[in-house]
């Protein structure tokens, strides 16, 4: 079972100038490579204030020399948002500056004020999504596209730098519903269940995933984005996390996450931390891990909310973290 993390933690706390953020994060992911995770990822959001969020395509091309075998990972890259002429063109280039390391993962995005940004309302995420990966598809084979979309045209345009990964890197599609689910299923290489879905409704959305794909007759590829709290014992994992999971709460809640087609979401500490996360000491999450792999789930991008303040100790919790749970997870297979 392979296992990731992912950078959102590594912004906080925001008492730090932008560019020590910033270069306090490559350092420690400099200090992960070799260590066993399959890769790191980064979240895509526009004008977050007062939450950071740096870009992920520059991001990644910073990582990418730092990062040994590790794969890199968009996770979300908010499609609708974007032009899809502009994000086949960084894919490609951003591909061969990992040496074909990327992922792609997608997803629609929630925030009415991102979507405004871009001229956009709700009803025009799914149609723009997947009017979007299928030109980018066309334009990554290398053919030359005339294209009349809804939103987007293009008369015979080509790619003058195609992906180093052939067609294209592998594609992910964010889901907290059954209907995103299926619309992953259809449309690319994986799914990645959202860290808010608790354990219960990814282990129906698994089936639902695996069903829809059964036509195709390829399983598919599953992967869950969990909040990973490491403590000595659950009440001490819990303490050191309290103070980032109320502000992620706050902060999802403020965007308006919840959506009636969605399963219900983990936005506060109505639910029990069992419910939704992996937590509690090494053995326990290690217990936690295991049942994740049985539920067929193919691996888990971890988002740690107990991460040290200071670079040093977060390298040394990730190290921890790779000994602990990484090393023993790869042993499950898939």
């Amino acid at each position: 079972m392979k296992i990731g993390f992912h950078l959102t933690p590594f912004w906080s706390p925001t008492d730090r100038a932008p560019t020590a953020i910033i270069d306090e994060a490559v350092q420690v992911v400099r200090a992960t490579a070799g260590l066993g995770f399959a890769w790191v990822s980064i979240g895509h959001h526009w004008i977050s204030h007062p939450t950071v969020w740096p870009q992920p395509v520059p991001m990644l091309a910073r990582l990418a020399p730092e990062t040994g075998t590790m794969r890199l990972k968009t996770s979300m890259l908010l499609l609708p948002l974007l032009n899809p002429v502009d994000v086949a063109e960084n894919v490609a280039t951003l591909d061969h500056i990992t040496h074909g390391r990327l992922d792609v993962g997608v997803a629609i995005g929630y925030r009415e004020k991102e979507l405004a940004a871009a001229g956009l309302g709700r009803k025009d995420r799914v149609p723009k999504l997947e009017e979007s990966l299928e030109l980018m598809k066309r334009l990554w084979r290398g053919d030359e596209v005339t294209f009349d979309g809804a939103y987007t045209r293009l008369a015979g345009g080509r790619l003058g730098l195609t992906p180093c990964q052939r067609p294209h890197p592998p594609l992910e599609m964010g889901a907290q519903s059954i209907g995103a689910t299926r619309r992953a299923a259809r449309l690319v290489d994986a799914v990645f269940f959202g860290p808010q879905v608790a354990w219960a409704d990814v282990r129906k959305l698994v089936g639902v995933y695996r069903e829809t794909r059964a036509p195709a007759g390829t399983p598919g590829v599953a992967f869950a984005s969990r909040s990973l709290i490491v403590g000595a014992s659950k009440e001490a994992a819990h303490a050191a996390a309290r103070a980032y999971l109320e502000r992620t709460f706050a902060m999802y809640r403020g965007w308006q996450m919840q959506e009636p087609t969605m399963v219900q979401l983990q936005l506060g500490f109505e639910s029990g931390l069992d419910d939704w996360t992996i937590n509690g000491s090494p053995a326990q999450c290690r217990e936690t891990i295991e049942r994740a792999h049985a539920m067929g789930l193919d691996g888990l991008g971890l988002t740690i909310y107990s991460l040290p303040r200071e670079a040093t100790a977060r390298i040394d919790y990730l190290r921890m973290i790779a000994e602990e749970l990484v090393r023993p997870a790869a042993k499950l297979g898939r």
